[in-house]
């Protein structure tokens, strides 16, 4: 429960079939080193009315009958499980089959299309509601209004800036009508308490990918000045400490995606994605609709009918109790799918045992496997820690073919942090560690209202850049070299600290060096000169990475292919 006035951090998952809110948490334990508040408790994942700790991403509208008969019906949102039930009531496609109404569908859409029409606005209504929704369920759960909320949302590593800006609009309206849906109740019971509704302050403080978010939960952006990362298994922590490769897969019921990121130089929190690959056909949804083909196959042999499938509502039950079959076959030896009439009045009843389910989800398992072999051979680099996120990933088979085939000298990371939760956890604690810096009151001496101040920060003077230099140049034909071939990395008037990196080629040189250059700029009186440089050492392939970076503090350093980083000044 949070103090009066304090922020309430919050993490938003949106999967593909779920999404799920976590509530980070505030210690107010300062640190020695720098005063920062710890924020490396785990978050909170906050579970909705009917006790699940997430929520099916699906909006639906149902129509009640009103009271007066002239009013007709009136039409509200409804989500979850109950959006599901609205489907079949209607007589629609299940979700496996149609996935427009899923809330990043609904988000995807409007925000890639212009909002002029009536469709693509009710599309954003939708997804607003869903948004509404789950505020209020953090608010209930942290006892706090919804204007007190700050908000960290992941999006899939592959989404468009377009995308990226359609799901902050989505939560901020969201959040909004929470507000406003407060203050109209507040008006109709005529309270004179006051409520600090006309909040101009973002909701959304921080947008981070899928990956990321799995990083930061397991602790990997903790750097050593913020003490030891607390892991459940102690012996994973020294190759947390020097990690420089990471690969993170995430295995919803979108399907399965790998991704490498790497750690820009072994004293920074930064983290670069360096690729990522994905392969839609190895889906949760595509592992349900497995069980579902057998589960039909085995009730209309014994019962000797045909067409199951064909009844939409029979197909949405027998949907729901394979999903909960899944969910119960990662923990339990074996289960049974049962639904009461499903057919004609005939009950099915299927027992499952794991490894007749993992036999059904093997050629899945392969595909799996071959994704990930061609995805590692691909790159050629060892991974130090190998991290899996998505609802897939509690299969007992697909840790196994993670965990002990491919990858068994790799760290699996904190061993608390459970994979389907762990976007929402990363979330969250990115949301607690911004809310933590430079807090201040808004209200001037009531102490009401504590958030992140706006503050200035340092611009970069100049221009950096990088160029190619053949050893052996004069110093006088280096301006020449700099203003032909420089390529700009921090350009003048960045914030600092800036971190930066490309790929360049360096074609059939036998001796060069990577020149890092102070690059004029129009009318700037600033010259163009050389900083400093870094020999270059010759692969197989004439490309490198080159990472430069630049501190508040003027300490620019330069790294190649993410090793150690070389101090210039």
């Amino acid at each position: 429960m949070s103090t009066p006035g304090e922020l309430i951090p919050i993490g938003i998952d949106l999967g593909s079939l779920h999404a799920r809110v976590a509530i980070g948490n505030l210690t107010h334990h300062k640190l020695p080193s720098q005063g920062l508040v710890d924020t490396r408790p785990l978050p909170n994942v906050i579970s909705n009315a009917q006790g699940s700790r997430f929520t099916l991403a699906l909006v639906g509208i149902d129509k009640c009958n009103a009271d007066d008969d002239a009013a007709g019906t009136e039409e509200r949102h409804v989500f979850g499980e109950a959006a599901r039930r609205a489907l079949a009531r209607d007589k629609k496609p299940t979700i496996s089959k149609d996935p427009s109404s899923m809330v990043r569908e609904l988000v995807k859409s409007s925000s890639s299309i212009e909002p002029n029409g009536t469709d693509v606005d009710d599309k954003s209504k939708n997804a607003a509601a869903f948004f509404q929704h789950l505020s209020e369920l953090a608010c209930d759960a942290s006892s706090s209004h919804p204007s007190k909320l700050r908000a960290v949302v992941s999006v899939p590593v592959a989404s468009t800036p377009e995308e990226q800006a359609g799901m902050v609009q989505s939560v901020e309206r969201g959040i909004n009508e929470a507000m406003a849906a407060r203050k109209s109740e507040i008006d109709s019971g005529k309270s004179k308490k006051k409520k600090n509704v006309a909040d101009e302050d973002d909701v959304v403080i921080g947008v981070i990918s899928d990956p990321a978010a799995v990083c930061i939960a397991h602790g990997l952006t903790e750097t050593q000045n913020l003490g030891a990362v607390d892991l459940a298994d102690p012996l994973n922590s020294d190759k947390l400490s020097s990690w420089k490769n990471v690969l993170v897969i995430d295995w919803g019921a979108s399907g399965l995606t790998a991704t490498n990121i790497r750690r820009t130089s072994p004293s920074s929190s930064l983290l670069s994605i360096v690729r990522h690959a994905t392969d839609a056909s190895c889906s949760g949804l595509a592992i349900v609709d497995s069980l579902v083909s057998h589960c039909v196959s085995m009730f209309e042999r014994k019962n000797r009918v045909s067409g199951v499938l064909e009844s939409v509502k029979a197909h949405h039950r027998l949907e729901m109790a394979c999903e909960s079959a899944v969910r119960t076959l990662s923990r339990a030896p074996t289960t049974t799918v049962t639904c009461d009439g499903l057919y004609e009045g005939i009950d099915l009843s299927v027992p499952i045992s794991r490894p007749r389910f993992d036999m059904m989800v093997n050629g899945i398992l392969r595909k799996a496997e071959t994704l990930l072999q061609s995805f590692v051979s691909g790159e050629g680099d060892d991974f130090d820690v190998v991290l899996v996120a998505g609802n897939v990933c509690e299969m007992p088979a697909a840790t196994a073919l993670i965990r002990t085939k491919l990858f068994p000298n790799a760290s699996a990371g904190r061993g608390d942090v459970p994979p389907d939760e762990a976007v929402a956890i990363g979330c969250a604690r990115h949301a607690a560690a911004i809310l933590s810096c430079d807090t201040h009151s808004r209200s001037s001496g009531s102490g009401e209202g504590l958030g992140p101040t706006a503050r200035e920060v340092p611009l970069c003077p100049l221009t950096v850049g990088i160029c190619i230099i053949e050893n052996g140049k004069e110093n006088g034909e280096l301006e020449g070299v700099i203003s032909k071939c420089a390529v700009p990395m921090i350009e003048v008037g960045e914030p600092l600290p800036a971190n930066v990196t490309t790929t360049i080629n360096f074609g059939d040189l036998s001796s060069s060096s990577i020149g890092v250059v102070q690059m004029s700029q129009g009318d700037s009186a600033l010259k163009n000169k050389l900083i400093g440089k870094v020999d270059v050492k010759h692969a197989d392939s004439n490309s490198m990475e080159v990472t430069v970076e630049l501190t508040a503090e003027g300490s620019l350093t330069v790294s190649v292919n993410g090793g150690e980083s070389c101090k210039l000044c």
